[in-house]
């Protein structure tokens, strides 16, 4: 997935359907990965962002932000991915149905390691690390 293809609202990253997982190491990525297969999740359904990609990437959505974006919280969560893409952090976006599937994410991450689990609803944008 490139830049011109992120989903976004007024150029600010906003993965509506999707949880947005931010782990430390690539070992607990990839256990948290093998965790949702076994759970049946499919691969289609998860998105992973190298550190290397990432940093670039959001540092151009952040560049990118149109003015009314900074008055949502949209543009302060991707400040917070790029500070923590800068120390490493590897980044999964999980599609999901709905708040249900939502909880099970973050509490299937939170187990794995991660520091962070971001749910993007339809006007609503909940930390559920």
């Amino acid at each position: 997935m490139s830049q011109a293809s992120l989903p976004s609202s007024f150029g600010v990253f906003n993965p509506v359907g999707h949880v947005m997982v931010g782990l430390p190491s690539q070992a607990q990525l990839e256990a948290l990965v093998d965790a949702f297969h076994h759970a049946g999740r499919p691969a289609s359904g998860l998105l992973h962002f190298p550190p290397r990609d990432t940093v670039a990437e959001l540092a151009a959505l952040v560049e990118r932000a149109g003015p009314l974006a900074g008055f949502g919280y949209e543009i302060t969560l991707l400040r917070r991915y790029l500070a923590l893409a800068e120390t490493g952090h590897r980044w999964l976006l999980v599609k999901v149905d709905g708040a249900a599937q939502a909880a099970l994410v973050a509490a299937t991450a939170r187990e794995g390691g991660a520091d962070l689990a971001v749910h993007y609803r339809d006007w609503v944008v909940e930390e559920l690390i």
